[in-house]
C-alpha cells in the first residue's frame, strides 16, 4: 500500500484523536500545533486513512534541542509509518538543535526504528507510586532529627535569604542532571517561582537546614495532583552529596504528611541521571512500572 505524507491540516484533527486514543495518548498534543513553539508536523495516510503523524516543537525551559512525537497505527507496522515520517523529517526540515523524543520502553517497534536510525538514549524516567496507606514507619526510622533542623517550605518562604539560597541549590542540581538538554539561563528569582508554583504543597514540601539555620542541607518538595487522592512528589536534592541520606528522611516526612490528609497515594519521577532521585526510588517500595526512555540524536 502507498503512503502519502503531507504537512499535517487541521482537517485531519478528527482523524487524529482516534490515533491519540489508539496510541494512549492525551488530546492535549493537539495543542502543539496552534503554539508558537510549534516546528513542524506531517500527517501519514493510506486510502485517506490516518495512519501516522509527526510533530516537532521547541521549549522555553530546554531551548537547546527540538521535541518530536511519532504516533503511528500498529496495524500498520509493516508499513514502516515510522520510519517514513522520520525521513521525511529530516530531509524536509533544517534542524540545527539536537533531535529528541520519548518513548516507553514497551514500544518495541518505535525503540528499534530511533535506534537504527541513530538515536542514542540519554536516560530513563520511571514514574511509579507509592501507596501510603501501606506503609510501614519503621521501615525507615528517623536518624538524624537530633542533629539538623527540619523546616517546611511554608516556614522559609518568607526569609529572602534563604529561598535565594534553596534557588541556587536548585538550579546547580537540575543543570546538572540535564547536561544532555541543558535548562534556559535563568536568575534564581525565576526558579523562586518554579519552586513555589501554584500546585506546590507548601505544608509538605520538607527541607533539612543546619542548627544555625542558616544552611540549606537537603530538599524534597511535593505537588498537588489532577487526580484525586494522589499527590507527586517534586524536586529534591541537597547542597553536597555527603547529604544524600537526609533526602529519604524528607520523603518520610512527606508520606507521613499525605496520611495525616488522607492522601492514599504519591507519585514520583525519577530520571537516572538524578542520583538524588534515585536514591528515593531505591528506597521505599514504589510498584513496578515501565521505563519511559528518552532519545536523542545530534
Amino acid at each position: 500500500m502507498q503512503i502519502i505524507i503531507k504537512e499535517y491540516d487541521k482537517t485531519d484533527a478528527v482523524q487524529l484523536k482516534n490515533l491519540l486514543d489508539l496510541s494512549f495518548e492525551d488530546e492535549g498534543l493537539l495543542s502543539i500545533v496552534k503554539n508558537s513553539k510549534f516546528k513542524f508536523a506531517y500527517s501519514a495516510f493510506i486510502n485517506d486513512k490516518l495512519v501516522g503523524v509527526i510533530f516537532g516543537w521547541e521549549s522555553s525551559f530546554h531551548p537547546y534541542c527540538i521535541y518530536f512525537r511519532i504516533l503511528s497505527n500498529l496495524f500498520y507496522k509493516m508499513d514502516d509509518v515510522e520510519e517514513k515520517l522520520l525521513s521525511k523529517v529530516e530531509s524536509s526540515v533544517t534542524i540545527e538543535s539536537p533531535m529528541q523524543t520519548s518513548i516507553w520502553e514497551t514500544s518495541i517497534n518505535v525503540k528499534n526504528i530511533y535506534e537504527r536510525n541513530g538515536f542514542k538514549e540519554i536516560r530513563r524516567t520511571f514514574m511509579p507510586v507509592l501507596q501510603v496507606s501501606d506503609f510501614k514507619e519503621e521501615v525507615l526510622p528517623f536518624n538524624d532529627k537530633n542533629n539538623y533542623m527540619i523546616k517546611t517550605l511554608s516556614e522559609i518562604s518568607p526569609n529572602n535569604e534563604l529561598m535565594e539560597k534553596l534557588s541556587l541549590v536548585v538550579r546547580r542540581n537540575y543543570e546538572e542532571t540535564h547536561k544532555e538538554n541543558p535548562v534556559v539561563d535563568m536568575e534564581p528569582d525565576g526558579w523562586k517561582k518554579l519552586i513555589l508554583a501554584d500546585d506546590t504543597v507548601f505544608d509538605g514540601s520538607y527541607l533539612f537546614l543546619d542548627t544555625s539555620g542558616k544552611k540549606i542541607l537537603a530538599y524534597s518538595f511535593l505537588h498537588e495532583s489532577d487526580v484525586e487522592n494522589l499527590y507527586e512528589l517534586g524536586w529534591c536534592g541537597c547542597s553536597n552529596k555527603q547529604f544524600k541520606r537526609l533526602i529519604p528522611q524528607l520523603i518520610l516526612q512527606q508520606i507521613k504528611y499525605s496520611i495525616n490528609q488522607n492522601v492514599r497515594s504519591i507519585v514520583g519521577e525519577f530520571d537516572t541521571t538524578d542520583s538524588y532521585a534515585m536514591e528515593v526510588l531505591k528506597t521505599f517500595p514504589f510498584a513496578p512500572c515501565p521505563a519511559w526512555i528518552t532519545y536523542q540524536k545530534k
